[in-house]
Order: structure tokens, then C-alpha cells, then sequence
């Protein structure tokens, strides 16, 4: 069994974005997510596009979505464009964005497909709760369906992994829960469906809390395996 890992990088420079991208290659990681919004000046999506031959996701996420990205809207989708035109493989759109279903089209035209994701910072509600989130994201017309929440309790693990039961026979997806007491789905979310999971590429450059760096997460699935 694979047990697929995206290596979140954190870089706010080219440069650095370039180090972290070879640290997650390193590790062994499977796909890497560039968070655009933690980049800061100007920069050109093609020249990271240059500096790997894994899969890239192109993610730009918003202060609303609890990202970095406060700027006008129109700006955040075209520098998601932008990464698509470079030869990003996925873009990461927010379940809440406006007019998705257009964005995602277009995103769709550029021959990529779409990401569509959605984060609850406050708890992980009900399954049939996560199960209406996700059938929203189909209909938005995600490749891939990203529902995340935030484990307030050890049960709320359990939660995701039987949601990633039920809705992976429907379609691709990711789902486990964030913070310390999540880490446990955030590992066993590939064995009950989920496409691959979500690692830092070192310890302190973290997006979200409870992520493990890939080199831990590979040693666990190698002892797994």
C-alpha cells in the first residue's frame, strides 16, 4: 500500500522557496503544495515550476480561509493563473471563493485540475455535516475535495476517518482534523481513502497546526508498510 505525503513549503522568498523544495525531495515526498501567499515580493510561479519535477499545487490562501493573502481578490486568483500557466499540476481553490464554479473552469481550460477545499478552525462537526461540504465541492466541480477541521477531542479522529470511508468511493478527497490532538487522522487518512496527506518540510515552517515533517511521516508509513 502507498501512502502519499504533499510537503507543504513555506518560503517567503524564491530563494528559500527553492531550499525547502529540495529538503521535501529529500524526504521522499510525493507532491508539494507552494503556498503563494506566504511568498513575498515579486516573484516568477515558472522558475519553481523549473526547480522540481514533482507535482506542484499552487495554493494561495486568504486571511479569511486563515491564510497570509490579504490583498484584492482578483489579484489572488490571477497569481493562481499565473502558477497554472507556469505548469503547476493542481490549484487549491477555496469552497468559499466567489464565482468558483467560473474559476474553476477556467482553471480547468488551462488543462489543471482543482482542489477545492474547505477549513473549519473551530471543531469537526458531524459526518453527515462534512459529507454536505464535500457533495458541495463536487458540485463545484473539485478533482480533488479537501474538507479539514480541527480535532477538539481524540473522537474527533474517528469522525474523519468514517467520513473518508463513506465519501471515498464517491470521489477523490482529502479530510483529517488539525491541531495536536488530530495527528492521528492527519496519518491514517491514506488508509481510509484519502488520496495523500499533508506534511511540513521541517519542524518550525508548519502551515497549519499539528503537521509532522515528511521525514517523520515517511519513517511512520515505512514501519507501517
Amino acid at each position: 500500500m502507498t501512502f502519499k505525503i504533499c510537503a507543504v513549503v513555506t518560503g517567503k522568498t524564491l530563494q528559500e522557496t527553492g531550499r525547502m523544495i529540495k529538503k521535501a525531495e529529500a524526504a521522499k515526498t510525493d507532491l508539494i503544495e507552494i503556498r503563494m501567499d506566504y511568498l513575498q515580493g515579486s516573484y516568477d510561479t515558472s522558475k519553481i515550476r523549473e526547480s522540481t519535477n514533482l507535482p506542484l499545487i499552487a495554493t494561495n490562501r486568504p486571511t479569511w480561509e486563515g491564510g497570509a493573502f490579504n490583498g484584492p481578490e482578483n489579484d489572488r486568483i490571477n497569481m493562481l493563473l499565473s502558477a497554472a500557466d507556469a505548469g503547476f499540476n493542481f490549484v487549491d481553490l477555496e469552497l468559499s471563493t466567489g464565482n468558483l464554479k467560473d474559476v474553476v473552469k477556467e482553471v480547468g481550460r488551462r488543462g489543471l485540475e482543482t482542489i477545492v477545499s474547505s477549513h473549519d478552525y473551530t471543531c469537526t462537526p458531524p459526518v453527515p455535516e462534512i459529507y454536505k461540504i464535500f457533495l458541495r465541492e463536487l458540485r463545484a466541480g473539485a478533482g480533488i475535495c479537501k474538507v479539514i477541521t480541527t480535532a477538539k477531542t481524540l473522537d474527533d479522529n474517528l469522525t474523519c476517518l468514517r467520513f473518508l470511508g463513506k465519501a471515498s468511493g464517491k470521489g477523490r478527497v482529502v479530510s483529517f482534523c488539525m491541531g495536536e490532538l488530530g495527528v492521528t487522522s492527519r496519518v491514517l487518512s491514506p488508509i481510509f481513502g484519502a488520496s495523500f496527506t499533508y506534511a511540513s518540510v521541517q519542524r518550525g515552517r508548519e502551515s497549519a497546526p499539528g503537521q509532522l515533517p515528511v521525514e517523520t511521516m515517511r519513517k511512520i508509513y515505512g514501519l507501517m508498510e
